[in-house]
């Protein structure tokens, strides 16, 4: 559901937060249409600015929060193909039924197809995001690790006093947490994606010529008596 222009003139000049609870910056405008309708929010972080979708924002507990670009997509793509789904197996029921001519199933089927092709080329691409992210957030996980040693070590070699090495820690163990949060989220994610992409009964890396139901039944249903028999032949030696 998205948030109205007058909900989110509240916050302008609050912090903006990901689905992690990290801090994404705070929000500084709100863009709009003539009508009202928010096209996007003006976030700055530091000396960095970013307009961000509206379909991206939402509320939690008073706290304006940010979908990370991996979920959005990841989010809007595994709708749009359980849609197309859905619409492929309602056509091929209406065929069943003989109640749509086949010149209406044909081309219908054919732009359903299309349909579906375009957004199994998205989940290959979103799934490749998805695994360069997870790099990145392994990598973070790994130098937060190294960090805490090395804040441990200070401590203990009485290099760091009590309060800092408290605070450090502290701050180090909540993005650790945040990041571990992210990683499980993305692996949950891509095991959607892969779920989502099996139900649809199609290959990824080799998507042939798509058939319905009905015609892979055709095919596999041809009696062999209905088969030509091969008719013996006898090679004479005539030397």
């Amino acid at each position: 559901m998205s948030i109205s222009f007058e909900n989110l003139t509240k916050f302008i000049g609050q912090k903006v937060k990901d689905v992690y609870g990290r801090e994404v910056g705070f929000l500084v405008h709100v863009y709009t249409e003539v009508d009202g309708t928010v096209t996007g929010v003006e976030v700055a972080y530091g000396n960095s600015f970013s307009t961000i979708e509206p379909s991206k924002i939402n509320l939690n507990n008073d706290v304006l929060v940010v979908l990370p670009d991996w979920k959005a997509e990841s989010m809007k793509s595994i709708l749009q193909m359980e849609k197309i789904r859905k619409r492929q197996r309602a056509l091929e029921e209406l065929y069943s039924k003989q109640e749509i001519p086949k010149s209406s199933y044909d081309e219908m089927k054919r732009k359903l197809d299309a349909e579906m092709v375009k957004i199994r080329e998205d989940y290959a691409k979103i799934k490749s995001k998805l695994k360069n992210r997870l790099n990145e957030v392994e990598d973070q996980i790994a130098h937060i690790d190294r960090a805490m040693i090395a804040v441990k070590m200070s401590y203990i070699a009485a290099e760091l006093g009590e309060t800092a090495y408290k605070n450090s820690i502290e701050i180090l163990r909540q993005a650790k947490e945040s990041y571990t949060v992210e990683k499980d989220d993305i692996r949950k994610t891509m095991e959607k994606l892969d779920l989502s992409d099996r139900d649809s009964g199609l290959d990824i890396k080799g998507a042939g010529p798509l058939t319905s139901g009905a015609e892979q039944l055709a095919k596999s249903d041809i009696p062999r008596a209905e088969l030509p028999t091969p008719i013996p032949v006898k090679v004479l030696n005539t030397q």
